[in-house]
């Protein structure tokens, strides 16, 4: 597959949170790509066995890893290692992100 279109991709929507997963199954065991608009709270996660990177595209915020604060802002680049504990947030009204991640279960989101 050369591209997977937006047409393809999966969108989901919740509270302060909304974008779209374009799962990759074939890349490294499973990977997902997924684009996301905030401007709430991400709410805390504890990752697994493999590393997510955060590309900031638009907007300023705040991660909290393994209760770090950690200022972000467009073009920065938020590695985040396996079995770490973070969290992040806007400050300014929406951050953009690009999300590099394990293949994501699609059934768990909140799809409008």
């Amino acid at each position: 597959m050369l591209k997977i279109p937006k047409t393809q991709a999966v969108k989901y929507n919740r509270e302060g949170f909304k974008g779209y997963n374009y799962p990759l199954p074939n890349i490294e065991n499973g990977s997902s790509i997924l684009f996301a608009e905030l401007t709430g709270d991400h709410g805390v996660r504890t990752i697994g066995d493999k590393a997510r990177i955060y590309f900031i595209l638009e907007g300023t915020g705040e991660f909290l890893i393994n209760g770090k604060k950690v200022n972000v802002k467009p073009y920065d680049v938020v590695p985040i290692k396996p079995h770490t504990t973070y969290n992040y947030h806007p400050t300014s009204p929406v951050i953009k992100v690009l999300l590099f991640m394990e293949l994501l279960d699609t059934n768990k989101l909140s799809k409008k």
